[in-house]
């Protein structure tokens, strides 16, 4: 944390800001048109608030019985950090859907061009959590430089792929595919006592094997 001018400044919500603005940038880029840039950022603002929400609503769920429950007013301090990376996934897809159906957006299409940039958002995102000394395997390994990394190798499979013509929806099942087998990998690496399960089974392999599937089911219904 820095001041400026008498304003508290917290690296971990100022980096999460700085990858927002870049997967941004990236979406508005894949616009040709001014008035398609001009639909897009209409719908950023909708996005981000609910990407917001769903990733603090995943934090507090995972940490209510061991945290929060003490400490209730606690769940709307989000600069000190707590985002859960998969509530952030299912808010922003969930707002931006609802929001197409105001507007009559191609989701897919609009999906696709918000996607490319969302793995350099979460590698810049993972930097923060080593500003506030989180995400550390079990025996010691940073698994946010694990994931900041391979979160910059399917960025850059995104930013290749979306360079040739393809059908809508499939920048976002490569994107689905990619990270969801990331987080089953890196799951194993992280503390168990700190890991939210249900069944015995973390919270984040459901989510990355629903992923997966999803991802799947998208690109060959497409295709199909």
């Amino acid at each position: 944390m820095f001041e400026i001018f008498g304003l508290k400044i917290y690296l971990y919500g100022l980096l999460i800001g700085v990858g927002v603005w870049a997967a941004i940038e990236i979406a508005l880029a894949r616009k040709k048109t001014q008035a398609e840039k001009k639909l897009l950022e209409k719908a950023f603002p909708w996005v981000v608030l609910g990407g917001i929400v769903g990733a603090r609503l995943y934090h507090v769920i995972d940490f209510w019985s061991r945290y929060y429950t003490y400490n209730p007013l606690k769940i709307f301090y989000v600069w000190e950090g707590g985002l859960g990376i998969w509530g952030a996934i299912v808010g922003g897809v969930m707002a931006l859907y609802i929001y197409g159906l105001t507007k009559k957006l191609n989701f897919l299409k609009t999906l696709d061009d918000l996607i490319v940039g969302v793995p350099l958002a979460q590698a810049i995102g993972r930097v923060g959590n080593r500003v506030n000394g989180e995400l550390f395997g079990k025996n010691g390994e940073p698994l946010f430089a694990y994931e900041a990394v391979l979160n910059l190798i399917l960025f850059g499979l995104l930013w290749k792929s979306a360079k040739k013509k393809s059908r809508s929806g499939y920048l976002a099942g490569v994107y689905l595919i990619g990270y969801g087998v990331i987080r089953i990998f890196l799951e194993g690496i992280r503390p168990g006592e700190i890991i939210w399960r249900v069944g015995g089974v973390p919270m984040a392999i459901i989510f990355g094997v629903a992923a997966v599937g999803v991802g799947i089911w998208i690109i060959f219904r497409r295709r199909s």
